[in-house]
């Protein structure tokens, strides 16, 4: 796998200001690799084929001159295509609902409750990881299933606004576990022999 290098770094930029005339229009020296090693910092760690890919798709779009954050954006959808558009996402947790809330009933009955709790934990479990950055655990699943018709349309809009900060938190998060991994001494991981 080859890692984007500096001249690719430097075709992105020109490809963008061929096609936006006013786009990082730079005078000085100092400005142009400055603007060049930003670029190259955030992109370093890439693969050039996804990073080209990128560059293209954005450009495709792009009605202004994109920005490094549109395409560290789509390099992380094409490093991902498994994830979910928040429709989808709000799509499965409503087709899970009324099941939810059928099963919740069974918890005020002790005869039931474990089998209630473990069907209930089941479908939390079935879940997609990016629904349950959302819904946190069993109790919210429940929460939410219970809601009248009005409030749950609150939450929608709620849910809405919230998933793109969670998923962007969440790819965050795991971009700088894995940095700080990569950038570990080894003696300082922990070896195989320490998980047991």
């Amino acid at each position: 796998m080859q890692l984007v290098e500096r001249e690719d770094i430097i075709k992105y930029l020109i490809k963008i200001q061929l096609n936006f005339e006013n786009a990082y229009v730079t005078t000085k020296d100092f400005e142009r690799e400055l603007l060049l090693e930003s670029w190259f910092e955030a992109l370093c760690n890439y693969p050039k084929d996804i990073c080209n890919i990128a560059v293209n798709n954005v450009l495709k779009r792009a009605k202004f001159a994109p920005r490094l954050g549109d395409i560290t954006e789509e390099i992380e959808k094409l490093l991902t295509p498994q994830t979910k558009s928040d429709e989808e996402l709000w799509a499965e947790l409503s087709s899970v609902l009324g099941r939810v809330y059928d099963v919740s009933r069974y918890l005020s009955y002790p005869q039931y409750s474990n089998w209630a709790n473990g069907k209930l934990r089941e479908i939390y479990a079935a879940l997609s990881g990016e629904l349950k950055l959302f819904i946190v655990n069993v109790s919210t699943l429940i929460e939410i299933a219970e809601m009248p018709y009005e409030s749950l349309q609150f939450e929608r809009a709620r849910f809405f606004k919230q998933m793109p900060v969670l998923k962007k938190h969440n790819s965050e998060k795991a971009a700088a576990q894995k940095l700080l991994t990569q950038n570990m001494p080894k003696h300082i991981l922990p070896s195989y022999k320490d998980k047991k």
